[in-house]
């Protein structure tokens, strides 16, 4: 039988040399990939690798924390669901602070880490070590809060007497969210995010701390948080698979002990940055 192990070495180099093609088309047509439909991590690491490598701040990180803690804050960063209606990502506090910059199509299947202003989704991290436990903490800025719980927002913009009495009370700038971790000496993960004034594990689980699924969903308007569970069984993403997500392999981490903080200064009085607040310095304390 005649040798075709040199045929089959022609098609396969032919091979390798179309995709490489139409990888280098795909990298020079669409420079940042959003799109859960397009395959998410997969797309999302071909066209970094294309590049040259994304922003993903991995390189400050293991600068602020060291390689090991680096990668387990990777590890451990959050896929974050969107309610929908949610017109919002979490951005960058130094570079933007109009809602305008922050915000992505209202696709429930889009995995969105860019605005369609251009801007990659950051989301700040603080690490602390206390009692043997390691906190992890991933803080989102987004440029305004709107609570429309009940549709309160609506019923005061119809109100001519409640708009007489000023500025609606459940709208501010200056949004400061965060979902954060707990890692025991044993290395058990336990997680909550921050919810108006406390924090959330599962939805109804106030300032109680939930174990570990990976995900953390935003509530439309004030960007409440909460992990989404459902009872014994973890839901991933959210309520359904069909809601717009930022997955973490597109967040580019940046870690705040090496941010310059002095600059800052909120739109809205009363507002704090992480900084600031006492969960900060004590990070099992419930206060946001």
């Amino acid at each position: 039988m005649r040798c075709e192990r040199g045929q089959t070495t022609i098609e396969w180099t032919g091979l390798v040399l179309f995709l490489a093609l139409a990888l280098g088309a795909l990298a020079a047509v669409v420079p940042s990939v959003n799109g859960r439909s397009f395959g998410g991590f997969l797309t999302h690491r071909i066209v970094c690798a294309i590049k040259g490598g994304c922003d993903d701040g991995d390189a400050q990180l293991a600068r602020a924390y060291g390689k090991r803690n680096a990668e387990r804050v990777r590890e451990l960063a959050p896929d974050v669901v969107y309610e929908p209606g949610e017109p919002s990502i979490p951005v960058d506090y130094r570079e933007c602070r109009r809602r305008a910059c922050s915000q992505t199509p209202n696709d429930r299947r889009l995995d969105a880490h860019r605005t369609e202003a251009g801007r990659q989704a950051p989301v700040f991290t603080h690490v602390v070590r206390r009692g043997g436990r390691t906190y992890i903490q991933y803080w989102f800025y987004y440029p305004d809060s709107n609570s429309t719980v009940l549709a309160s927002d609506k019923l005061w913009n119809l109100s001519p007497a409640l708009r007489a009495a000023g500025r609606y009370p459940g709208y501010h700038h200056d949004d400061w969210e965060s979902y954060q971790v707990r890692v025991e000496r044993d290395g058990r993960t336990f997680v909550r995010a921050s919810s108006h004034h406390g924090y959330k594990g599962c939805k109804r689980c106030t300032n109680r701390w939930t174990r570990w699924t990976g995900w953390t969903r935003v509530s439309r308007g004030s960007h409440a948080g909460h992990i989404p569970l459902n009872g014994s069984r973890r839901k991933l993403p959210g309520v359904n698979l069909r809601e717009r997500t930022t997955t973490a392999d597109g967040i580019r981490l940046v870690p705040l002990e090496r941010v310059g903080k002095p600059g800052y200064r909120p739109l809205d009085p009363g507002i704090k940055p992480p900084w600031r607040k006492e969960v900060w310095r004590d990070p099992s304390s419930n206060g946001t």
